[in-house]
């Protein structure tokens, strides 16, 4: 019995329990811990239930005067169920065939699960799929996974995300943004969606960065871009300002004397607080340093007693100015 087999022999004996039992708090529970403990579990169960539910519609529709139809080639571990047999028995024809079609079918036609992921402002989320790879998700992410047999697929909608991708030749790993695709084998990065701006940064091996407009660029280690619908900028990052860019993986910030404006436009990415920068004095302050991502609060402090700055809080906001003269 392959693996498919065997999943589907599972889910027609949690089916069977439930249809022919005093079903309990208990046995639910045991259910939903096994739907829950893989994508190929619910796919098998749901593609069943909902093949019986159907067949059910079928038969109470049929006429008793209809001959009774030929049994299907249905695998023997579901036949030697009593619920299997009764549920044949009394289907017409065009319900026979889609049960052939759902029980004996190949597994992997059904259609992939597609599993959503989200993170809240400020949060961070680490993310495990079903070929081993492992996703890291930034503050206020979304994104879309569906790992099948034949293929790899993750949307990125908003937001931020590392990628440590398993290595399998057979099925690439296509990372989706807006109209860029981002193809892999086996590899470290991370992406960085702002509107329709991607931005990609290389630890190891090596994506294919492509979109509508632009011809494919292969990226390397320690490789940074720059792309939108119709143009893609290369840089070459040291070790140190490619760590520095991935800091967020620990919660941190790490600034090598940005402006100020930069530098508060990174944290108000991480707080429903927001920095504002009241004068053009101010904001072309450079910034140096390694600071907690999620305490903004802490850096105004920083502010007020590095450079002297005016810090006033109104609300949600942040208002960082210069000393009154």
């Amino acid at each position: 019995m392959t693996a498919n087999d065997l999943i589907e022999s599972q889910a027609a004996d949690w089916l069977a329990r439930k249809d022919g039992e005093r079903w309990t708090p208990e046995q639910q529970q045991a259910l939903d811990d096994w739907l829950a403990a893989s994508t190929l579990h619910r796919v098998a169960y749901l593609r069943l239930d909902s093949a019986w539910q159907r067949a059910d519609r079928l038969r109470a529709l049929q006429s008793a005067e209809r001959p009774q139809p030929v049994m299907p080639q249905v695998p023997a571990a579901l036949l030697a169920r009593p619920w299997v047999r009764r549920s044949l028995g009394g289907l017409g024809g065009l319900a026979i065939a889609l049960m052939a079609w759902v029980l004996v079918g190949d597994f992997n036609l059904a259609k992939p699960d597609t599993e959503h992921y989200a993170t809240a402002v400020g949060k961070r989320e680490a993310v495990a799929l079903a070929d081993g790879s492992r996703l890291t998700l930034n503050t206020a992410t979304r994104v879309r996974t569906a790992v099948t047999a034949q293929e790899r697929r993750v949307w990125l909608d908003q937001g931020e995300a590392f990628f440590d991708v398993a290595h399998d030749a057979s099925r690439p790993f296509v990372v989706i943004v807006g109209t860029q695709r981002v193809t892999v084998l086996g590899t470290k990065f991370s992406l960085r969606r702002d509107g329709e701006r991607l931005r990609v940064a290389v630890l190891e091996g090596r994506v294919k960065v492509q979109s509508d407009g632009a011809q494919a660029t292969v990226l390397t280690r320690e490789d940074a871009a720059v792309a939108d619908a119709r143009n893609l900028l290369v840089t070459k990052k040291t070790p140190q300002q490619l760590q520095a860019s991935l800091s967020w993986l620990q919660g941190k910030l790490i600034f090598d004397q940005i402006s100020l404006a930069e530098a508060a436009q990174q944290f108000n990415r991480y707080s429903h607080r927001q920095l504002v920068i009241a004068d053009p004095a101010a904001a072309q302050i450079r910034i140096g340093g390694s600071f907690d991502a999620g305490n903004v609060e802490a850096f105004a402090r920083l502010l007020h007693v590095g450079f002297g700055l005016e810090v006033q809080l109104q609300g949600d906001e942040i208002r960082i100015s210069s000393p009154a003269s």
